[in-house]
């Protein structure tokens, strides 16, 4: 089980990376580049089909609905791009994500510090003028 989630981060983080060039790529199509900004943005949203605030099924939207979204665009990817934008997300994942274990961490912590600063603006803007 362990190896089948690590084999599936890796998988993940590759086609992460692929769609952040591929989104650059002036060959993609609109609806590509609108799906993977829409998973982007939905990771980084506090607001989740399903609250944070569920014990587990919070979190585990986010691991399951925005892999699923970025596998399911990187395959629609056309072959040149998906070849172009692949080539130069194994250059950047060679040099820059040399442990994965870290890079969880990382994004974890961001996304964290990222939901905690849209909180705090909210709290500050709805109740900050009070």
């Amino acid at each position: 089980m362990f190896n089948w989630l690590k084999q599936r981060f890796l998988r993940f983080r590759r086609e992460a990376v692929v769609l952040a060039y591929a989104v650059r790529d002036p060959d993609t199509p609109f609806l590509l580049r609108a799906a993977s900004l829409a998973a982007a943005l939905y990771l980084v949203s506090p607001i989740d089909l399903i609250p944070i605030t569920v014990p587990f099924f919070g979190v585990l939207d986010d691991l399951v609905i925005v892999p699923w979204i970025t596998a399911l665009v990187a395959r629609r990817l056309p072959d040149l791009v998906q070849k172009r934008a692949g080539a130069k997300a194994d250059l950047w994942i060679r040099r820059w994500l040399k442990r994965p274990l870290l890079v969880a961490v990382v994004v974890l912590v961001v996304l964290v510090l990222i939901w905690a600063g849209l909180l705090w603006l909210i709290w500050h803007w709805l109740w900050g003028a009070a």
